[in-house]
């Protein structure tokens, strides 16, 4: 259903088109990206990316280019600079192959009226036909299901960009037409990089990637922060009266320590929701395994001394409690999973969608430090997960534990 662009063609060596995407990237601060392979992949903006693969030895030693783009939900702004940026490569023999016809027709007016919001339109009426069928469950619109899902409950749209609910949306519709929601959903709705094109990259970023904690923790959670706020700076700049997150704006600079610039008699916007995903909880996957944390929680990978990869949760700026998963693959099935009940101060047996449990807490000492310890057993076919909670207040339990309750197994 998303809105898709492919294309080929050569060039005289794969040196030329790494310089040729270096030279045309500096000028626009496009990221860009060489992965093991040797393909190539350039960020125009968040969610907007051109993938090139690299094929030597071509036709009369030509080095053959094969690519592609996904231009929703960065929209058609992007779509559009994509298009400009591949021409501007001058591969020998391009050929486009456009869903939207626009690499074709360069009618940027006709690219948003019969593709982008049509797209948008569609998406619309699918969420309202869930809700009429009484489906009351959210609907997740361009969402990478490689990351965490977060946890939002009822009839809305989720989307990286923002939160809707269908009435909310229907009613924005019906006012002011599609292009209204058009302009807050897509991250680059305009052909240029203007003040609302600034502003939805705040937006994206709120919403999918902050996990509102100050900048000293990480140097990942200082760059979030900073990005956000240069954002939304270059939003007001370009245009004081369009609205911007406001309330975000003066929270993530005192997260960063710093003042706002912007003057509280800026135009806030009026959404139904507050950014921010990660101000909840989230579910996380692993293997089999789905599990629900804060959202604030960063995620690391360690190897052990036995080289199983071991998945940590926790929030390094608080003495928040640290998660800790090991996987064991057996090759059969073991049952249900067992811990010595005499070795703990609470044991409890449990069942999951998907698998069966035990948990167990006890508290521990550690160089005169006294700390609490969960450990929990998940065990799904010839799959052991094992989920050790180490906490520093004993009244955390109960939460860790509802938690784990919760736990799928598929």
């Amino acid at each position: 259903m998303a809105i898709e662009l492919s294309f080929s063609g050569q060039v005289k060596s794969r040196k030329k088109l790494t310089d040729n995407i270096t030279m045309l990237s500096k000028h626009r601060s496009f990221d860009i990206n060489i992965d093991e392979e040797g393909d190539i992949s350039v960020t125009l903006c968040p969610m907007g990316e051109i993938n090139f693969h690299v094929i030597e030895g071509g036709l009369l030693r030509k080095t053959k280019i094969e690519g592609y783009f996904q231009s929703t939900p960065a929209g058609p702004g992007f779509h559009k600079a994509a298009v400009d940026f591949i021409d501007a490569l001058d591969l020998g023999g391009l050929v486009y192959e456009d869903d939207s016809e626009y690499a074709n027709d360069r009618d940027f007016t006709k690219l948003c009226n019969n593709h982008f919001y049509r797209w948008l339109e569609a998406i619309v009426e699918l969420a309202c036909q869930k809700t009429d069928n009484g489906n009351e469950n959210p609907l997740f619109v361009c969402w990478n299901t490689d990351q965490y899902i977060p946890d939002v409950c009822g009839s809305k749209i989720v989307a990286p960009t923002g939160l809707w609910d269908i009435k909310f949306i229907n009613q924005l519709i019906h006012n002011k037409g599609i292009k209204a929601l058009a302009d807050r959903f897509f991250v680059w709705p305009h052909e240029q990089q203007d003040a609302t094109f600034y502003r939805n990259c705040a937006m994206k970023i709120l919403w999918e990637d902050c996990y509102y904690v100050p900048s000293e923790r990480s140097e990942s959670d200082a760059d979030l922060n900073r990005l956000i706020i240069d954002n939304i700076e270059k939003a007001y700049d370009l245009n004081p009266i369009l609205p911007i997150p406001y309330d975000n704006y003066c929270e993530v600079c005192h997260l960063d320590g710093k003042s706002p610039i912007i003057p509280p008699t800026a135009v806030c916007m009026n959404d139904d929701f507050k950014p921010g995903y990660r101000k909840g909880m989230i579910k996380e996957t692993i293997d089999k395994l789905t599990i629900t944390i804060p959202g604030s929680y960063q995620r690391h990978l360690e190897i052990n001394d036995d080289d199983w990869p071991i998945t940590i949760w926790y929030d390094q700026s608080t003495d928040s409690p640290v998660w800790r998963l090991t996987i064991f693959e057996l090759e059969k099935e073991i049952g249900k999973p067992k811990l010595d009940g005499n070795q703990y101060d609470y044991y409890e047996e449990f069942d999951v969608e998907g698998g069966n449990g035990v948990l167990a807490s006890k508290q521990c000492q550690e160089d005169g430090d006294v700390f609490f310890m969960v450990i929990c057993q998940i065990v799904s076919g010839t799959s052991i997960h094992l989920i050790t909670v180490s906490y520093k207040k004993e009244k955390e339990f109960d939460q860790i534990r509802n938690l784990l309750l919760h736990t799928t197994c598929q």
